[in-house]
């Protein structure tokens, strides 16, 4: 195609145009860096085309995209030579904001791009990002969004960095996932909370990389309220094993357990727990739901 051609074809930049996917690129400005599995994507495109446009920006004779990456990767291995695009002419900060607030909103960012793209913004101006105000502002969310993001990300790449440990934070991790010590996004902010406080700090530098990279792993499978207290027991005595820090959580919630049970009820929790070799709470869970079957509530 030459010049000429190229030009009218996006001579209006608030235009949808069909464009050639050969000419677009994922450049700085498009904060989701993996664009995941595109399989059913692909079968979509292959029967209907692209339903909803990209949005890309002219950089040269090319256009880099800033919306819209699975979409481009479905397209392309659907085999179509074109696809439908919103054109628009965006500084950098612009284009990021935009891809930011759209992705978001889609739910499609893990942290570490999200975190990525904050700081890229940040970088590109500092006086009007610089803060985790400002940058909530930017993209419509609260400083405790942001923060709890930049805290997770930077606890996180720390204890990669400093232990050469696989840690990994992501939004909704599956239950595999998190056996394997894919944090969520929660579990991280926690180790982060933790390693501020005056007992952690006071370890070596060393030690305290490899307790913290410890906790990581034994919360990574926990539900939230119970990896919160095994990270507060943590605080309160990091010197103990992460195995003993877990048996006393465990412990501390069977005696709340007792304290609220018939003293017989609770004596036969504790043998029965301890016949099959798990909690008090455990066998209460499946007791009371036998119960509520036989009593056909369920």
């Amino acid at each position: 195609m030459s010049r000429a051609g190229l030009a009218s074809e996006r001579k209006d930049p608030s235009e949808l145009l069909q464009i050639e996917t050969s000419r677009v690129f994922v450049g700085k400005s498009n904060v989701r860096r993996r664009p995941g599995e595109v399989i059913d994507l692909t079968r979509s495109i292959q029967e209907k085309g692209v339903l909803e446009p990209v949005l890309v920006r002219p950089v040269g004779y090319r256009y880099e995209l800033i919306i819209g990456s699975r979409r481009l990767e479905a397209a392309k291995a659907a085999g179509l030579k074109r696809i439908p695009a919103v054109v628009r002419k965006m500084s950098d900060e612009e284009a990021i904001i935009v891809s930011l607030i759209e992705n978001i909103q889609r739910r499609d960012l893990e942290p570490e791009e999200e975190y990525d793209g904050l700081m890229t913004l940040r970088k590109l101006n500092p006086k009007s990002y610089g803060t985790p105000e400002q940058l909530a502002k930017a993209i419509g969310k609260s400083r405790r969004y942001v923060e709890d993001h930049i805290n997770a990300v930077e606890t996180v790449r720390g204890l990669r960095r400093e232990t050469r440990a696989e840690v990994t934070v992501k939004s909704a991790p599956t239950p595999e996932e998190r056996k394997e010590g894919v944090l969520p996004l929660k579990h991280a902010t926690y180790i982060h909370k933790a390693e501020e406080t005056p007992s952690i700090q006071g370890l070596p530098s060393r030690e305290r990389a490899v307790k913290l990279k410890e906790l990581a792993e034994t919360i990574a499978p926990l539900p939230q309220p119970e990896a919160e207290k095994v990270v507060s027991h943590f605080v309160m005595a990091p010197q103990k094993s992460m195995e003993e820090i877990r048996k006393d959580v465990q412990y501390l919630r069977a005696v709340k357990l007792e304290i609220l049970l018939d003293p017989r009820v609770a004596e036969a929790l504790r043998t029965a727990a301890e016949d099959r070799r798990t909690t008090m709470e455990a066998v209460a869970s499946l007791a009371i739901h036998s119960w509520l079957r036989q009593q056909r509530y369920f």
